[in-house]
């Protein structure tokens, strides 16, 4: 996303996992890199807290719930991404096609990638502390790539 898009994206880039490009603790997010780990191992090194290390990880992993990785086998992968991106595109803060697609939105964001091993796909789902949200809009993709991958017959 531009800084055009939304001025507050530097206020909230060192909170903000959500945020494109976002560093955490010196690590750049990737999709294979929440940042999580890296602000994990600050809690080892660090002075000890009142506050137990699976505390801390059960409180940051509710602020952000994930569906995890859904893997859904599919026809034409390549024509449910592009059919997600005519669905979700234009709705979304901002698009990321540089490995799959990759969709941020005010409340929550999604990953969808191609696998290397067959015709399937990767789903993930997070939301900012929204279980139900997250429930919501992961069944929702679900069902849009059973669409998709249906009618391909």
């Amino acid at each position: 996303m531009n800084a055009s898009r939304s001025p507050i994206d530097s206020i909230y880039k060192s909170m903000d996992p959500f945020a494109p490009a976002n560093m955490v603790l010196g690590q750049e997010l990737t999709e294979d890199n929440s940042g999580l780990m890296a602000w994990l191992r600050s809690y080892e090194s660090g002075p000890s807290s009142t506050t137990t290390q699976p505390r801390l990880l059960v409180e940051r992993i509710g602020l952000f719930p994930s569906s995890g990785e859904i893997r859904c086998a599919v026809r034409n992968p390549t024509a449910v991404l592009a059919y997600l991106r005519s669905l979700y595109a234009s709705k979304a803060l901002d698009v990321d096609e540089s490995d799959g697609l990759s969709l941020t939105f005010a409340e929550w964001r999604c990953k969808i990638h191609l696998t290397q091993t067959g015709p399937e796909i990767v789903l993930n789902v997070e939301s900012r502390g929204d279980v139900a949200l997250m429930q919501l809009k992961t069944a929702e993709l679900l069902a849009r790539i059973d669409e998709k991958s249906s009618s391909e017959s």
